[in-house]
């Protein structure tokens, strides 16, 4: 998997749906983003992890919607925003949060197109963990989904 993930991550352009495509990989550049969603939670502040968000341009290609950059606007960016606030305010003493890494979550799977959901096959995983210290104490924040797009791991849902 390792060889046929960085050949993806080498085409960003290749359609998951085109034979021989495989998930993206966990590397130096998807956890420098993740590093930038701790940020975000740690100062409050959604905005710091723009990057980290399934982009509104992939949203409106692949999602089966009457109005797919609302939804966008709703189910992703909105609730991504929340989801940071939620999350600050749930940990004691975050401003002092110190990334550690980033888990890809273990079930990546092809997800395939369905009405009200999808227009095309796509990769998804599930509970991937960014790993943090505060006051030297471990701890972690379950993201819920991401997607792949282009060759890289993005937030669909982090709670």
């Amino acid at each position: 998997l390792a060889d046929g993930a960085a050949s993806a991550a080498a085409a960003p352009d290749a359609a998951p749906w085109e034979e021989g495509n495989v998930p993206p990989a966990q590397n130096e550049e998807l956890t420098t983003r993740m590093k930038h969603l701790l940020e975000a939670i740690a100062q409050d502040n959604p905005d710091l992890a723009k990057d980290v968000v399934y982009p509104r341009e992939a949203w409106m290609q692949t999602k089966d919607a009457q109005d797919p950059g609302k939804l966008w606007d709703s189910k992703v960016q909105s609730a991504f925003k929340k989801s940071v606030h939620r999350s600050h305010k749930r940990r004691k003493h975050m401003d002092r949060a110190k990334f550690i890494g980033f888990e890809l979550g273990k079930n990546v799977s092809l997800v395939p197109p369905k009405k009200k959901d999808l227009k095309k096959p796509a990769w998804r995983v599930k509970r991937s963990k960014i790993l943090f210290s505060v006051d030297d104490k471990s701890l972690s924040i379950e993201i819920a989904e991401m997607t792949a797009y282009r060759g890289a791991w993005y937030v669909t849902r982090l709670r």
